[in-house]
């Protein structure tokens, strides 16, 4: 008879410890709450990363605006004198062909 209240008083003590120790265990997180914490703190960086990359993107296209802006402006100012030069050159040789018929 001994042997049995011992066996039911360790197992009733084996019971209330381990009753006792679940409700700790369940505050602590699971595999899957901690792979979930993992997956929302890399989608949060990497978001953060996107949106950096999107402002380096933004002033990369304003910075190559700029150059092209001044590119044609250099252009243009460079075609304009090339026009006038070209200009210049055909009344200095329309000024020299006498026309047919002009002989003097």
């Amino acid at each position: 008879m001994r042997q049995s209240r011992w066996r039911g008083l360790t197992g009733a003590l084996l019971a209330t410890v381990v009753f006792a120790a679940a409700p700790a265990w369940a505050e602590e997180p699971g595999p899957a709450q901690r792979a979930g914490k993992a997956v929302d703190k890399a989608a949060k960086k990497t978001g953060e990363a996107m949106k950096k990359a999107g402002e380096k993107v933004g002033e990369g296209v304003e910075t190559a605006g700029k150059a092209v802006a001044r590119a044609g402006k250099k252009t243009g100012e460079a075609v304009g004198k090339a026009v006038e030069k070209t200009g210049e050159a055909i009344e200095h040789v329309g000024e020299k062909v006498k026309p047919p018929g002009d002989k003097k």
